[in-house]
């Protein structure tokens, strides 16, 4: 029956019973989609998580290289700062070799003064695009040592002091 014109005392209303069941339904279907929505979320979050991001700016061209490497930009990097002097335990130095931009110099071989009492084991010793030279360095003598660093027959500025007890 058509409740639309007909005045407020003649309409019909619809027991209280069947709203409440519209209202709980309603209630329902929205609590599901919100749910669908957190679910769709954490799918994509996960996904996004575990994509790998590279950024390239303007700063970062492999074909733009220059190949010369600026000293005052370059540097050594160990880590420990200090081991055991057994000649097994070994400290990881790291010389990043960088043109005037701040971009990794590729190709330059890189050389470590000399030291009786160290072992150094050359794990990369030409840089890689990221400028990048590693050697491994033990010792058998508990002492301070002194490292510096060589490319294109020019030592850099900065020197490490290694740890050896």
């Amino acid at each position: 029956m058509d409740n639309f014109n007909l005045p407020e005392k003649d309409k019909v209303s619809q027991p209280k019973e069947l709203t409440k069941e519209r209202s709980s339904k309603k209630g329902i279907i929205l609590a599901l989609l919100v749910l669908l929505l957190l679910l769709f979320s954490l799918g994509a979050t996960i996904f996004f998580i575990n994509q790998r991001t590279t950024f390239f700016g303007r700063a970062f061209n492999l074909t733009e290289q220059t190949g010369e490497v600026m000293l005052e930009n370059s540097y050594l990097f160990v880590s420990p700062l200090s081991a055991l002097a057994n000649g097994k335990e070994k400290i990881r130095m790291t010389i990043f070799l960088l043109d005037s931009q701040g971009r990794g110099v590729l190709g330059k071989p890189v050389f470590l003064g000399q030291h009786e009492n160290l072992t150094i084991k050359a794990v990369q010793p030409i840089s890689d695009n990221l400028g990048r030279a590693i050697f491994d360095i033990s010792a058998s003598n508990a002492a301070d040592y002194l490292i510096e660093a060589k490319v294109d027959n020019q030592i850099l500025p900065q020197r490490v002091r290694l740890n050896f007890k």
